[in-house]
C-alpha cells in the first residue's frame, strides 16, 4: 500500500465519471448511456486533459487471452480518439471490473490503478479511487475481494467458456443489486465507510479533496474547512460526474439533466 502515497502530479482540466455499469440489461438502455457519456466527453472540448474512469464502468469485464467482451463500439472508438489527441485516461478498477488487464493500456494508453492513490491535481492534494472496501469493518467484503483477485482463481475462471462466465457474472451482479437496502441509496454522513476512511487518513496525511465512487450517491461533503469529500455518484441512474478545471480551486459535482434523455 506504500505506493499510494507517492503523489502523481497532474495539471489541466479533469473529468471524473464512474459506475456506468454498461451492459446492465436492458441493452438498449445501456447503449443509450454509452452514447450520452460520449456526448459528455465531446462537450468538454479540446480543454480536457485527463479523463478519470473511477471503476464499475462495465457491469462485468473479463479479458481472455484472445477475447475481449463484445460491444462498446461507440465508447471505445471515442477513447481511441481521446488517446490520439493526447488526453490521458486514468482507470481505477472497481469491484465489477477488477479483472481489467492490459487491453485498455495497449489500445488506449490507459493508466490502470488497482488501489486508491494520492494525486496532486492542479496544485491540490487529492485522494482518488473507486472507494470499495475502504473504512469500517468490511471483513466479509474484503475476503471476497481477495478471492476474486487471486491469480489462481482468475486462471480457473478463465477456463470457463465466455458464455458461461458472463452468465454467472450477470446473475451475481443482479443478485447483488436486488439485495441492496433502500437506506443504502442515501448518503449516510459520518456512518459512511468512505468518510470514516477519510477521517482516519486526515489524522496523518494532508488531503484537500477525496474523490471516490462506488456508492452511487452523488455527494459533496465538507470534512473540515480545508478538506472536502466527493463521490461521483453514477452514470447508471444519476448521470452525475465531477469536473476539476485548472482555473478553479476545487472540483465541481454535476448532474446531467434528465431532460437530456
Amino acid at each position: 500500500m506504500a505506493t499510494i502515497f507517492d503523489p502523481i502530479v497532474l495539471h489541466g482540466n479533469c473529468l471524473f465519471v464512474s459506475d456506468a455499469h454498461f451492459r446492465t440489461p436492458p441493452d438498449d438502455a445501456s447503449e443509450e448511456r454509452e452514447v450520452r457519456l460520449v456526448q459528455l466527453l465531446k462537450d468538454q472540448g479540446s480543454e480536457l486533459r485527463h479523463l478519470f474512469l473511477l471503476g464499475d464502468i462495465f457491469d462485468y469485464w473479463f479479458e481472455y487471452r484472445d477475447v475481449v467482451p463484445r460491444g462498446y463500439v461507440t465508447l471505445f472508438a471515442f477513447l481511441k480518439e481521446l488517446h490520439q489527441q493526447g488526453i490521458e485516461i486514468h482507470y481505477f478498477t472497481g469491484n465489477h471490473d477488477m479483472w481489467v488487464e492490459d487491453y485498455f493500456t495497449r489500445t488506449f494508453g490507459t493508466h490502470i490503478y488497482r488501489e486508491a492513490r494520492l494525486m496532486e491535481i492542479n496544485g491540490k492534494c487529492c485522494f482518488v479511487g473507486h472507494g470499495d472496501g475502504l473504512g469500517g469493518k468490511q471483513r466479509k467484503y474484503l475476503f471476497i475481494k481477495r478471492v476474486f483477485n487471486s491469480p489462481v482463481n482468475q486462471l480457473l475462471y478463465s477456463m470457463l467458456h465466455p458464455r458461461q462466465s458472463f452468465s454467472i457474472a450477470r446473475f451475481c451482479s443482479q443478485s447483488s443489486r436486488n439485495s441492496h437496502d433502500e437506506s443504502m441509496l442515501q448518503f449516510q454522513g459520518e456512518n459512511e465507510h468512505q468518510v470514516q476512511f477519510a477521517r482516519e487518513l486526515l489524522a496523518t496525511t494532508h488531503v484537500d479533496y477525496f474523490i471516490f465512487a462506488h456508492r452511487h450517491v452523488p455527494t459533496r461533503y465538507e470534512l473540515t474547512p480545508e478538506c472536502t469529500f466527493f463521490n461521483t455518484g453514477d452514470w447508471l441512474s444519476h448521470f452525475s460526474y465531477i469536473t476539476f478545471d485548472s482555473e478553479n480551486q476545487e472540483p465541481k459535482l454535476h448532474h446531467d439533466s434528465p431532460s437530456n434523455l
